[in-house]
């Protein structure tokens, strides 16, 4: 009696890669056994090899009909076949003993006229690891492609410790299958201690994940926001950056003589802190200009203004704060300016004749320049994130209300398991660096920490970087160099990435090598598609195929939080997705985009928005 299972004969063996000669019975392409309905020859479909007391299983990645050309060269692997007869090529990936658990992975090969069977109901329960109930290790986030009775689950430990990119073009689900992800893995009945921090760079998120989530964004003119619009405002205090990351974002390029006299500067006014201060237990003496301690930005432009600027009334050695030579005003008081306010002190012009004789200062510092690009940034409402960060905004003593522990406890131990940085408002041209900082501060607390209570081996993190491309690009600096070392050593530390990008190509190669899992939807560029390719093994070569022609929310998953690669559809996430949907341009029912009904214009609104800059809805405006 014919195996209705049977659907072929091995033919040619070469590594991990077989050709087999398709039945005449399997040819039509549908076959039955048990009752059941099976495809056969579908690439992307699997196979099983019994050898003796173990399985072989394989996926198909070509099927054909004599004689065969591959797209290259002529194909020697069947000259054994006739005009016309059927065959399709397999890659070997998994293997088990007879009704035990798949291992992926071969350890033996088939031989020539070994019987190639088709993968029943109950073969592929095995395949997926999900014959049984969900491991309390795994979560949920779809279905195998073709095969709805069985759940397309991801490993928790691998999803977050080995990394993650998910990727694909736009408009193929990325931010719903990240959305999917999160509300899996933030479940609060099953990972009540879940903690993730998800960078978004468009503001995609905050209504994404509701009551999962606290927002954090960038606010521009925080006065007229509309208490239901702010949500938490986001700030990053300048005096938690290491010496470097502060001078670049603060000044720009300085000389070296320049960029040692801030060092100077800052690591006396951190060490004086510490002097005010003895129960932070640290000695005045292990401080550093790196050491995360508040002083005053105002206070350090002020001074260094001065020393750029400022004329005397006395010659070199006989100078001091006495002998300034400042303007007068129309009330004859000295112009001495205020450094809360960024208004720079006015000081005569120089005098070498005549009875009132004024002199330059002292070996002046040769900052002007970049003296005026901080003040600039200073009075620029889009940077106060930063340089008036709020309750950590030093006062001109370097004195705060708020320390490092209340800046950590907003990312790390935040009152829901995922907390959002919002950086939509956030100037492009320091967004790279704005990521990179927020990312060392947090990876650097994690790491020196790490046996703490709230530690990243007691409580793991993981770090969602959307639109990675934007930032972890070769020339990223700052936020590329962080991410480098978090994707090498986070394992370590308990913190894990997960990068979203349309562009993987863009992303720093260092980066992109380390990741382990792989959620590819479809990708249109071909060189984004021979990146990733690339970085997966060559059996996996020919199922990497499919990618060009995935369906919208279909993906592959590839790599060390499957049990094995599989081509799944995403569950749509709950009724709160995040804001990614294109503009409507023409709709169906005529409610919307241009078949919509005309409306009075108030471009009074648009200019108002561009005039703020993107900032939340004030208060008494409505959209449209």
């Amino acid at each position: 009696m014919r195996n209705p299972e049977l659907v072929g004969v091995v033919r040619d063996v070469r590594g991990d890669t077989i050709t087999a000669a398709l039945t005449a019975e399997a040819v039509p392409g549908l076959t039955f056994s048990k009752g059941h309905a099976y495809q056969v020859g579908q690439v992307g479909a699997f196979v099983r090899i019994p050898i003796g007391l173990v399985d072989l299983f394989g996926t198909v990645v070509q099927v054909g009909a004599a004689p065969a050309r591959n797209s290259e060269e002529d194909d020697d692997r069947v000259a054994w076949a006739a005009p016309g007869d059927a065959w399709m090529r397999v890659e070997l990936i998994a293997e088990s003993a007879r009704g035990e658990t798949v291992q992926r992975g071969v350890s033996r090969y088939p031989a020539i006229g070994d019987p190639v069977h088709l993968v029943t109901a109950d073969d592929l329960g095995r395949l997926y690891g999900t014959s049984g109930s969900l491991p309390r290790t795994h979560v949920r986030i779809g279905h195998i492609a073709n095969a709805p009775q069985l759940p397309a689950t991801l490993n928790v430990n691998s999803l977050v410790s080995r990394h993650t990119a998910v990727v694909g073009s736009t408009g193929t689900g990325k931010s719903s299958t990240v959305s999917n992800i999160l509300h899996r893995i933030a479940d609060p009945e099953r990972f009540p201690t879940a903690r993730v921090v998800v960078v978004d760079v468009h503001g995609e998120y905050g209504g994404g994940l509701r009551d999962l989530a606290t927002v954090r964004r960038v606010h521009i003119g925080d006065s007229e926001i509309a208490p239901d619009a702010q949500g938490d405002a986001l700030h990053l205090p300048y005096w938690a950056l290491n010496v470097e990351e502060f001078i670049g974002l603060a000044f720009g390029a300085l000389d070296d003589a320049s960029g040692a006299a801030v060092r100077e500067w800052v690591l006396h006014q951190k060490r004086a802190h510490v002097v005010r201060h003895p129960t932070l237990n640290l000695r005045e003496v292990d401080v550093t200009a790196d050491t995360p301690l508040p002083f005053s930005i105002h206070r350090l432009w002020y001074e260094f203004y001065e020393r750029a600027h400022a004329t005397h009334t006395a010659q070199q050695d006989a100078q001091s704060p006495e002998t300034r030579a400042y303007a007068l005003d129309a009330n004859d008081e000295p112009m001495i300016g205020d450094a809360e306010r960024v208004l720079p002190p006015t000081y005569k012009p120089l005098a070498n004749a005549g009875p009132s004789r004024i002199y330059m200062t002292a070996a002046p510092i040769n900052m002007r320049r970049q003296l005026e690009h901080l003040a600039g940034r200073l009075r620029d409402p889009r940077y106060n994130f930063l340089f008036s960060p709020g309750p950590w905004a030093p006062n001109l003593d370097g004195e705060v209300t708020a320390g490092l522990g209340d800046f950590l406890a907003q990312w790390l131990g935040s009152s829901t398991p995922v907390a959002v940085a919002d950086l939509s408002n956030v100037p492009s041209g320091i967004l790279r660096d704005v990521v990179g900082v927020l990312l060392r501060v947090l990876y650097d607390a994690l790491v020196w920490g790490r046996n703490e209570a709230e530690g990243g081996r007691n409580r793991p993190l993981l770090v969602v970087l959307e639109e990675a491309h934007r930032y972890l690009g070769e020339d990223g600096a700052s936020a590329a160099a962080v991410v480098d070392r978090i994707v090498k050593e986070g394992r370590k530390y308990g913190v894990g990435i997960m990068m979203v990008s349309q562009r993987p190509s863009e992303i720093r190669a260092t980066v992109l090598s380390q990741v382990g899992t792989f959620v590819v939807l479809r990708l249109s560029n071909q060189s984004d598609r021979g990146l990733i390719r690339a970085t997966l093994p060559d059996s996996l070569g020919g199922l990497f195929d499919v990618v060009p022609v995935l369906r919208t929310g279909e993906a592959l998953l590839i790599g060390e939080a499957v049990h094995l690669p599989s081509r799944a559809l995403i569950d749509v996430p709950p009724s709160d997705r995040p804001d990614s949907s294109d503009p409507c341009v023409v709709s169906s029912d005529g409610l919307s985009g241009w078949n919509s009904t005309v409306r009075p214009n108030r471009f009074d609104h648009l200019a108002e928005a561009w005039w703020r800059s993107g900032a939340t809805p004030r208060k008494g405006t409505v959209d449209g």
